[in-house]
């Protein structure tokens, strides 16, 4: 049974989501110099649990608002500011699920920052691009930045506001990418190659202190007749950080592979592997998932397209032994800038000395780039 508040919260959200088609805009250039453009989404979602007995069928919404300022004072130079703003949290605080089934910024993330006491000031950050040659350029970043926009892309699975809804799909969750936090990064483009580098002080999740994150990758585009693939591969290192409030402070380091391959006009393909290369205990110890996009030309709808992805994440010596998931959605663009999102995902969370949880989610998402 879905309880009565979720249903109300669910009619709120419904509402939004209708009127967000309404609010149609476009990118602003301000000045010559000054733009501004952003992302607004608002999601519904109902989770229809079938093995738990401590969480409630029910239906909660969520509508992050997300707007970004860019100012370029030469062709070699941008200031960037981002803000976030979100009403709701979606399943997120209540699901019985270890991962979240939206990996957006929602209310939870928007205030407070990760700890830090800032609100709503995700990105502000300064960029200076040395153009050493033709294809040959590196750009040097410093400021409040996300380190997952540096690090751990993919073309199909990458995108919470317009991709999979699933955090286990739009990044590697077995390895932290922190967000929003000060740090420098370095972006590297050299032919078919780029090096990215990261260095962040970030903090903790779990207690007042921060940790030093390092975060490297190195990634070659395959031009082929099929279209291009890009092949990725990430090492990630975190000194003194906290996996729970009890844990003491240790080393964290991962190793990711993210590979997206187009094929052809209406297919492509991605994968991501990764593995913890230390024995420290933590809630995944390794992920295996991969998925497939079909774009709509096939069927005459060229701008829509549909992803079908699944994943395995192996525990980490917690008490959660696996996670398993499977995610579908179709997306119809109803215009350059709107686009709507039906997306159903099964979840099943494996303990070892506890009771499991698995489920279905349904979810409704409208997204509006401007």
């Amino acid at each position: 049974m879905y309880t009565t508040k979720g249903l109300r919260s669910g009619k709120r959200c419904l509402v939004l989501l209708m009127l967000l088609p309404c609010a149609i805009a476009s990118a602003h250039e301000l000045t010559d110099e000054l733009s501004l453009d952003g992302v607004l989404s608002g999601a519904l979602q109902c989770q229809n649990l079938l093995d738990d007995g401590t969480a409630d069928d029910t239906c909660r919404g969520a509508v992050p608002l997300q707007p970004a300022l860019t100012y370029r004072s030469t062709k070699h130079d941008r200031l960037f500011l981002k803000l976030g703003f979100a009403a709701g949290n979606g399943l997120n605080v209540i699901t019985p699920f270890n991962l979240p089934s939206w990996g957006a910024d929602l209310n939870n993330e928007v205030i407070n920052i990760n700890g830090s006491g800032r609100n709503y000031l995700l990105e502000l950050w300064y960029e200076h691009v040395f153009h050493i040659k033709q294809r040959n350029q590196l750009g040097i970043t410093v400021g409040i930045i996300d380190a997952a926009a540096y690090l751990d892309q993919n073309r199909y699975a990458n995108d919470e506001y317009t991709q999979f809804m699933n955090a286990a799909l739009s990044n590697a969750p077995n390895a932290f990418f922190p967000s929003y936090d000060p740090g420098i990064a370095a972006e590297w483009l050299i032919h078919n190659w780029t090096i990215a580098a990261v260095i962040m002080e970030a903090h903790q999740e779990t207690s007042d202190e921060t940790f030093h994150y390092y975060g490297l990758q190195a990634g070659y585009r395959f031009d082929t007749p099929l279209g291009p693939g890009n092949y990725r591969v990430v090492f990630n290192r975190e000194s003194d950080f906290r996996a729970s409030r009890i844990d003491s402070s240790d080393s964290n380091n991962f190793l990711v592979i993210s590979i997206d391959q187009q094929l052809g006009d209406t297919l492509g393909v991605f994968a991501r592997i990764g593995s913890r290369v230390d024995d420290e205990p933590i809630n995944y110890k390794a992920i295996y998932s991969g998925g497939l996009d079909f774009r709509g030309k096939s069927w005459g709808r060229a701008l829509d397209n549909i992803g079908l992805g699944i994943a395995y994440l192996q525990g980490g010596g917690t008490a959660l032994d696996r996670t398993t998931l499977t995610e579908c959605y179709y997306r119809l663009v109803m215009n350059p800038y709107v686009a709507m999102t039906a997306d159903t995902h099964f979840m099943q969370d494996r303990y070892g000395t506890a009771a499991d949880v698995e489920g279905v989610i349904y979810s409704l998402r409208t997204t509006l780039n401007f």
